[in-house]
């Protein structure tokens, strides 16, 4: 696996250089962008301005990673003051599950989660053999150096309820689940 480590500039719609408290997960994304690759969208995470958004890692459908904000950092890729409609809280029932008093209207999931953007190939979501791959690998890594279960991968979706991220496993979630699996095999390599 290839990580290319270029760190966003601090500033304080993405990196704000607030230290992560703990890690209790890990939350997977979509960039919903199939023409960008891994650099464009570290440069975007970048160039915010107004808005808050980031990600410690990015994959490219080429399968390179791209390290946007350290692991000891916060990024801001799951808080929300939405509520989830199933709920009608602010995030779901299994983050505050997992989460506890970080998912909660006073603080976030954010505090204590690593964030990993995946670059789909198409506007319906799908990844790249490549961008998966990469993936499993380092999500793998995460949870063995962390030591967090694979239930402890979760979704942006598993964590809001209202936003349909990454699009194609909230609606497949069986090649959500069919990553997992590849996820443990890594785990075990």
């Amino acid at each position: 696996m290839q990580i290319i480590h270029d760190f966003i500039t601090p500033n304080p719609f993405s990196r704000p250089q607030r230290p992560l408290e703990n890690v209790r997960g890990v939350v997977m994304h979509w960039t919903e962008a199939p023409e960008q690759n891994e650099k464009q969208v570290r440069d975007f995470f970048n160039s915010r301005k107004d808005g808050y958004g980031s990600a410690h890692y990015v994959i490219g459908q080429n399968g390179i990673c791209v390290a946007c904000i350290p692991e000891n950092e916060i990024a801001y890729h799951c808080g929300t003051d939405r509520k989830d409609p199933q709920s009608g809280k602010v995030y779901t029932d299994l983050a505050r599950q997992y989460f506890g008093t970080y998912a909660s209207e006073q603080n976030s999931p954010n505090n204590c989660t690593l964030s990993v953007e995946l670059c789909p190939i198409d506007s319906t979501g799908r990844f790249s053999p490549a961008t998966l791959a990469t993936a499993a690998e380092l999500v793998a890594d995460i949870c063995t150096r962390y030591r967090l279960s694979v239930t402890r991968i979760l979704t942006h979706h598993d964590i809001v309820g209202w936003k349909d991220c990454p699009k194609y496993w909230t609606e497949h979630p069986l090649a959500f689940t069919r990553f997992l699996v590849e996820v443990i095999a890594n785990m075990r390599k």
